[in-house]
């Protein structure tokens, strides 16, 4: 970043130029700017909130596949160990009360047995990471301070309200107000990611429109401390907690595992939030009287939403995150795409800047992303038919009669839910089915569904994951290039590497012996891997596969950057 500070006296704005301009600084602008940083590239940040203002306490899980991302920037462990207690379980538990009974329980392992996890219902995921039970408190402060010990000249300019922008034809000038001391601010960067949330400016000033349905659900939210809460479990302690009471559907997250906790009251959306009496549905939720005392932290109130951004750019302005899309906000469905949107949209910014792809091919990042976030859009509302769930009261009897109401009740939420708690199919299952820039061969990837995840290199598709002999993850092994997997040691690839290196393209060529290189077990076959060559990009996609090279492998690593769509053979 520059700054010109010769107007400081005057009315003239302050001018700052930078490579891009990240708009938003919650988990997907922080994992924006991380990803660009991580790359070398000359990044700055601005966010309307303070400093010390915390984010919200909605989202409370980052799945596996996000955890993949923050690996390769370093940053997992350091957000692995926030939040609740080594030994304290991330179970997900469905009960008539928080002092009365249990229906059903899906096991998840403590953060201490995380990677020893086989036979619990989220275990033996078919990655080197697992999920993160991780409130946005901290995994916001982990990402800043990760940004600013690793990229201590990357500016995160807090309390700085975007106001507009010009675009021109080789750069943007975006217009921000430091609310702390009224400075203007004349930013110019080449381009600007509009990270900053439901309400975005960007998205605004762009004139973009959200497609879909506005008023799924609704919900109230309190964020609360109560130090006693954890004495008064009637069942083994949990962290997600989901309550049904006069057939309404509440639910309590553990944050700290000590004295924080987070609770929604989920309600019809043609009910409007002032009927609904807060303290009286969380006592109730949790069937405590008069001598259970809390004390409020914040309170939210939220409509659950299945809207769709009608595209992702327009010129040198890109939309990620809840800027490009809003939903139901259940397992942090929303956040965690819009990290993926950050990861996607990152490598081929890099990619511009540093020359060896022309602009054409951010086109495919709108191309890429917009499908799956629809389809994750339709997962997210179709959980709201679980809200609808009903029971009689007779589940909280205590009698045989009553026992018996549970466990079918308890089997039906399982079943109903179990692909919701495991989502394996949306974290490692979608596809870029369509884009521009995938070299595609005919065969379509396995369908794309919330629980059921079937590994494939069908091109687009995520990199099945594996083990090499020597312990190391096949994802630690690659590079931040593109990456030519070779399980067939006598094809000739030094065309490739010519072709690369003619195109400044970042390439690696990793050979995998499929007899002894790979860990004892393992069926290379069976997660896909039918072709002597397969092609990853920098994200963990797969670009191209083949048994043999192409007649014209320029004119392959042309349509996979972007510079062609012509046939590749």
């Amino acid at each position: 970043m520059k700054s010109d500070n010769t107007a400081a006296a005057s009315s003239s704005p302050t001018v700052i130029e930078t490579a891009v301009l990240v708009v938003g600084a919650g988990p997907v602008g922080l994992t924006a700017a991380i990803q660009l940083a991580h790359r070398g590239n000359d990044i700055t940040v601005i966010e309307q909130r303070g400093a010390d203002v915390p984010a919200s306490a909605k989202c409370n899980h980052i799945s596996a596949r996000t955890m993949e991302i923050y690996r390769r920037l370093g940053v997992a462990d350091a957000i692995r160990a926030e939040g609740l207690p080594d030994d304290y379980p991330n179970d997900g538990v469905y009960a008539t009360r928080l002092t009365g009974y249990e229906l059903t329980r899906f096991r998840m392992p403590c953060r201490r047995d995380r990677f020893d996890d086989h036979g619990y219902d989220d275990g033996d995921l078919p990655s080197p990471e697992r999920a993160a039970r991780v409130s946005q408190i901290y995994l916001e402060p982990a990402l800043r301070r990760h940004l600013r010990e690793r990229f201590s000249h990357v500016p995160v300019l807090h309390e700085t309200r975007f106001t507009g922008f010009e675009q021109h034809d080789d750069f943007v000038v975006s217009h921000a107000v430091r609310e702390d001391t009224g400075e203007e601010l004349e930013i110019r960067s080449r381009y600007v990611i509009g990270a900053d949330g439901a309400s975005s400016s960007v998205r605004h000033a762009l004139g973009i429109r959200l497609s879909g349905e506005d008023n799924l659900t609704r919900a109230r939210t309190r964020l609360f401390r109560a130090t006693d809460l954890l004495s008064r479990f009637n069942y083994p302690r949990a962290w997600m907690n989901w309550f049904i009471v006069d057939n309404t559907w509440s639910s309590l997250i553990a944050i700290d595992g000590e004295e924080l906790w987070n609770f929604h009251c989920f309600m019809p959306p043609t009910r409007e939030f002032a009927d609904l009496d807060l303290d009286k549905a969380l006592r109730d939720a949790l069937g405590v009287g008069a001598d259970f005392t809390y004390e409020t932290v914040r309170d939210e109130d939220w409509i659950g939403r299945r809207l769709v951004a009608d595209t992702f750019q327009v010129g040198r302005v890109f939309l990620s995150g809840d800027a490009a899309h809003l939903w139901v906000p259940y397992g942090g469905y929303g956040m965690n795409a819009g990290i993926a949107d950050a990861s996607n949209l990152a490598w081929m910014m890099d990619a511009v800047l540093k020359g060896w792809a022309p602009e054409s091919l951010l086109a495919a990042h709108d191309a890429e992303r917009r499908p799956v976030t629809e389809q994750v859009s339709a997962f997210a509302s179709n959980l709201v038919e679980v809200l609808q769930e009903t029971e009689s009261a007779l589940i909280e009897q205590d009698s045989p009669a009553g026992e018996t109401a549970r466990r079918a009740f308890g089997q039906r939420l399982r079943d109903a839910n179990a692909r919701s708690m495991v989502p394996s199919g949306l974290n490692f299952g979608y596809a870029y089915a369509t884009s521009p820039i995938i070299v595609h061969d005919g065969e379509e990837p396995p369908p794309f569904t919330m629980g059921d995840y079937q590994p494939s290199t069908v091109p687009g598709a995520r990199l099945p994951h594996f083990w090499f002999a020597d312990g190391e993850s096949l994802y630690d092994a690659l590079p931040d290039a593109f990456t030519l997997l070779r399980f067939d040691a006598d094809i000739d690839v030094t065309p490739f590497t010519a072709a690369a290196g003619a195109r400044g393209v970042p390439f690696a060529i990793l050979d995998v012996d499929p007899t002894d290189g790979v860990q004892k077990g393992t069926d290379l076959a069976e997660l896909g891997y039918r072709h002597g060559l397969v092609l990853v990009r920098p994200d963990q996609h797969i670009a191209w596969r083949d048994a043999a090279l192409p007649s014209d492998v320029r004119a392959l690593l042309d349509h996979v950057r972007g510079a062609a769509t012509a046939r590749v053979s």
